[in-house]
């Protein structure tokens, strides 16, 4: 049973050593306009920097954001650090730190949307993956997605960023509460420093 392994070893080590080639014309050169970053990124790119962040009607809702772009301006990583909360560890319990969420942001080519992964350390395990687009008209952002924080409970959550000025935007927050969207929060950032 074993004496053909050592033959059907030595054939796929053959076969490994000599590729087939492939004609030129199967071979397709990625377009690089769907590589590249464009006039989408460039909106995202006005984002670069460090933030300061505050809720509108909470004040101890507050921190910092740092958004910094990666792979040539294709995509942008941001890291929040909020204030302190009750954050869960292990066993069911929980532990006075600071909020921290950590994004990635970008500007899909190909499905010609804005998409955001976003993770944080208080609330869900899961990850959030929002798409959005731009409004040019009003200047901001709108992104869609669905969570499910606990089994067979899954609800639209929508977040609105607009952009104020070169110094400041602000970020809505919205969840579907009874089969229509009501706002959950509301927050102002302020450029502390550029990028």
């Amino acid at each position: 049973m074993y004496s053909c392994l050592p033959c059907l070893v030595w054939v796929i080590g053959l076969r490994d050593n000599h590729p087939q080639k492939r004609p030129a014309k199967s071979r397709k050169r990625w377009p690089s306009c769907l590589t590249t970053p464009g006039p989408h990124h460039a909106y995202q790119a006005s984002l670069v920097g460090t933030w300061a962040f505050q809720d509108k009607t909470l004040p101890f809702v507050k921190g910092t954001l740092v958004r910094t772009a990666i792979f040539e301006g294709c995509f942008f990583q941001v890291e929040i650090t909020g204030g302190q909360l009750q954050i869960p560890i292990a066993d069911g319990k929980t532990k006075l730190a600071n909020y921290q969420g950590l994004e990635m942001e970008g500007y899909d080519n190909v499905s010609k949307s804005y998409v955001t992964t976003a993770i944080n350390n208080h609330i869900g395990s899961d990850e959030a993956r929002q798409i959005g687009q731009y409004d040019a008209q009003t200047n901001a952002f709108m992104y869609e997605w669905e969570r499910e924080l606990l089994p067979g409970l899954k609800q639209k959550n929508r977040k609105v960023l607009h952009l104020i000025d070169p110094n400041q935007y602000s970020e809505e927050y919205y969840e579907d509460q009874n089969g229509s969207l009501k706002k959950t929060r509301e927050l102002i950032y302020t450029k502390t420093m550029a990028k």
